[in-house]
């Protein structure tokens, strides 16, 4: 069976359509019984494609999540990255004739790149500037006390626990996408079954037959299905859904 390149919506809507007149026509569900597809194994394909709607929905849940996580973590890492580097540039001012606080808040060179390094860089200068007094007396003559200092670790926290959920989420979304995935798969590999059969069972009655097809664009080839869409791609025997 080939299908031509449907969105995936598409190909759920016609995937139910061939499984409903298949089930609702008795010439067809006696004509394929005699090959081992009866009314209770045509409801298999329905079953199935119920699965496959709810491993959508999974699947859009997670992704919607991972997004908007990510797009909260984007916000917190700009404002972390204006508070601390106000704090950073006002310190290598304050400090600048003294080796030992710059060591120690490692003022110089360049920042860390990877996020959780990043992160822990800034704590690090946030937390000695805390624990050191004398160099937050320093920093209040250029207007930078502990509730600045706070102010950061209190964004740099919820920057962490973020980049943590972002973690989990893009896990959960990789998994909804492969549960999806093998469905699809699972979902196809039935239809293309199904329709073998019913081509041989209808031999005779190919205006019977004709009620299977899936809507316009649609033919029978014998050949593996191919489903193009948004989000769901399949090319011969492997499936293609995005992250």
């Amino acid at each position: 069976m080939h299908f031509t390149k449907l969105p995936y919506e598409e190909f759920v809507k016609n995937v139910s359509t061939l499984i409903s007149n298949s089930l609702s026509d008795n010439e067809i569900v006696t004509a394929t019984s005699r090959f081992g597809y009866d009314k209770n194994r045509i409801k298999m394909g329905e079953r199935l494609l119920k699965e496959l709607i709810s491993n959508d929905k999974k699947q859009t849940g997670s992704q919607d999540k991972k997004i908007k996580l990510h797009e909260k973590r984007a916000e917190l890492k700009q404002s972390v990255k204006k508070k601390y580097m106000k704090i950073l540039l006002i310190a290598r001012i304050a400090f600048d004739k003294d080796q030992l606080v710059k060591r120690a808040l490692k003022l110089d060179g360049a920042r860390e790149t990877e996020l959780n390094l990043w992160i822990d860089q800034i704590s690090v200068f946030a937390n000695t500037l805390l624990s050191e007094a004398s160099w937050l007396n320093m920093l209040k003559n250029y207007g930078i006390g502990r509730k600045e200092i706070h102010a950061l670790t209190s964004d740099l926290d919820k920057l962490r626990s973020t980049a943590m959920l972002c973690e989990q989420a893009k896990t959960e979304a990789k998994k909804t996408t492969q549960e999806k995935r093998n469905k699809l798969k699972e979902m196809q590999n039935w239809i293309s079954d199904f329709l073998k059969i019913a081509k041989i069972a209808l031999e005779d009655k190919t205006e019977v037959y004709e009620k299977l097809r899936m809507g316009e664009g649609y033919t029978v080839q014998g050949t593996r299905d191919t489903v193009n869409g948004e989000r769901d791609t399949a090319n011969g025997a492997g499936y293609t859904v995005n992250e």
